[in-house]
């Protein structure tokens, strides 16, 4: 897991003792992006790319025709999935978005909001991003608002890199994401 964020902290063990230094210059909303993926499944790796988009936003390297430059108040990670311990991370953000491939191949990608639901589960190895919220609500009596971005793939297969219709669509989800950080 790698956390990215535009401020001088930059591990998960760090933002969660030290939530509010992690965000210490005055932003309008504290966001967090998680990407969620593996990159050794092929187009499963969307979510981590989309955080490593973000790294390079904050190295001055996004690629032409991207985000410039990385919005203040936002930090990032990716995460091969959703875990219990997740529900602290996110507690003391105002935002998240959660970043995913799709196996809805026709699809572009899609941003929709998502609220907290609680899930019936045989393990809490692995949780949807409704869980997560349900679970920060139900032990910290708040969750922020989130949101998924869905990045549809085509090859999910053991191999590292994306398909190009994958980074044709990785392309198109950076833009989703800049339009709507730049709303709200």
């Amino acid at each position: 897991m790698t956390l990215i964020s535009f401020s001088p902290y930059k591990m998960e063990e760090d933002l969660i003792e030290q939530p509010n230094a992690l965000l210490s210059k005055k932003a309008p909303m504290k966001t967090l992006i998680i990407g969620i993926g593996n990159p050794g499944r092929g187009d499963d790796g969307l979510g981590p790319a989309l955080v490593e988009r973000l790294a390079g936003a904050a190295a001055g390297t996004w690629p032409e025709g991207s985000i410039t430059e990385p919005p203040e108040g936002i930090s990032a990670l990716w995460k091969y999935q959703l875990n219990i311990e997740d529900a602290g991370l996110i507690r003391d953000f105002d935002r998240v978005v959660f970043a995913d491939a799709s196996m809805e191949e026709s699809e572009p990608p899609t941003l929709k909001e998502i609220t907290p639901a609680a899930s019936i589960a045989f393990t809490t190895h692995e949780l949807s991003p409704a869980a997560v919220l349900a679970l920060s609500e139900e032990l910290y009596d708040r969750a922020p608002s989130a949101f998924l971005l869905s990045i549809p793939g085509f090859s999910w297969d053991l191999a590292e890199g994306l398909s190009d219709g994958a980074r044709r669509n990785l392309d198109r989800a950076v833009d989703l994401l800049r339009d709507h950080l730049e709303r709200l």
